[in-house]
């Protein structure tokens, strides 16, 4: 199976991860009856906004030729292996964002499927990044998941001082 992609699409499914993100926070923000919690679980949710809007911005400053395949995947590897990040993230729309957030038993529990979609998307910008050419914005998918990378560690954070 040959597949190609463009940086055009690529930079679609970033802005579609960040939505996901927002709905969650929002969501589980609504949800939270800790006001620290629920502070950062809006900061997230302000975080993931700028980060929508940078792939935005990478997005309409592509040029026409982005449309273009960027990379061919003869084998299909790489499509197997971006399709099998897909399905195993924890949600993969806004609609299965809020319901995760709806269903969670406690904030500590909100803050670690926070953290398990926070790793998923680091994951899924490396892959992101690996189909990006340097000149399309390469360098700013990396700046995004040193961003997601902070996240991780704040939310660990969270999550302990939460479990004291």
């Amino acid at each position: 199976m040959s597949i190609s992609f463009n940086a055009d699409e690529v930079f679609e499914m970033g802005m579609d991860v960040e939505t996901n993100g927002q709905a969650y926070y929002r969501k589980a923000a609504e949800l939270s009856k800790n006001d620290e919690i629920k502070k950062v679980f809006l900061r997230l949710m302000e975080e993931e906004k700028k980060h929508y809007e940078t792939f935005k911005e990478l997005r309409e400053a592509l040029p026409p030729k982005s449309a273009q395949p960027t990379i061919v995947d003869p084998e299909g590897q790489e499509y197997l292996y971006l399709d099998a990040l897909v399905k195993s993230r924890i949600f993969n729309n806004v609609h299965e964002a809020e319901e995760l957030a709806s269903k969670v038993g406690d904030e500590i529990e909100a803050l670690r499927a926070a953290l398990t979609f926070e790793k998923d998307t680091i994951l899924f910008f490396q892959t992101m990044k690996s189909m990006t050419r340097e000149d399309l914005g390469r360098n700013e998918i990396d700046r995004l998941i040193a961003e997601e990378r902070k996240h991780v560690v704040w939310i660990s954070e969270e999550i302990r001082k939460a479990m004291k």
